[in-house]
């Protein structure tokens, strides 16, 4: 069901046979971060394939937020942040929405962000669904889709954990089992590293 459901998603997305050849920076070749605390493939090992080690730069952006107000991805420095790129058409994105909400909850008072980036869609699109469907976290908006593309991925939803100093360090393509113990054991190890959280 799931990945039916994601290859729809592909086809929406019109990348269905665009698989190959894309730029995909999650998938070049190069050496983890250097002083990196936390083990990337040991982790992406651990968690069962659940979400895959992140490999290169973490593309920088600044979208406007649902409140007019430009938000930059630095902002939230000094947090974990599970960056979800989603849409409101999305099956598999409405499906994870409420799990996705509890996890960010559940680490919300130690330094855990949510940011949701909404794919090529306006405010009035977005506005009511969110009155129906609630993010609990800040709701961006990549109107042309180029942050989007810059992440690599090529279907929603697409999850990425970035850590505290702002890199982004495991992703998954997909939809994510928000139970998972391989994800929550990635967020811990995120947490624990830099020092203590903060409150949103």
């Amino acid at each position: 069901m799931q990945r039916r459901h994601f290859l729809q998603t592909l086809g929406a997305l019109g990348t269905a046979g665009a698989l190959t050849g894309i730029d995909t920076p999650a998938l070049a070749a190069g050496p983890g971060k250097p002083g990196a605390e936390v083990d990337d493939s040991a982790l992406a090992g651990n968690s069962g394939g659940t979400l895959s080690a992140w490999r290169g730069a973490t593309p920088a952006f600044t979208l406007e937020g649902l409140d007019g107000q430009q938000h930059a991805l630095s902002e939230w420095r000094g947090r974990v942040v599970v960056l979800n790129f989603w849409a409101t058409w999305c099956g598999p994105c409405r499906e994870e929405i409420p799990a996705m909400g509890a996890v960010a909850r559940q680490y919300r008072n130690r330094g855990l962000a949510l940011v949701a980036v909404n794919v090529k869609e306006s405010p009035p699109t977005v506005k009511p669904f969110l009155s129906k469907l609630p993010i609990d976290g800040t709701v961006l908006l990549d109107r042309d889709g180029s942050v989007f593309k810059r992440y690599g991925s090529v279907g929603l939803p697409a999850t990425y954990l970035v850590d505290r100093a702002g890199n982004a360090r495991f992703w998954r393509m997909g939809e994510l089992e928000w139970t998972d113990v391989g994800l929550h054991g990635h967020i811990e190890a995120l947490l624990q590293q830099g020092g203590g959280g903060s409150t949103a």
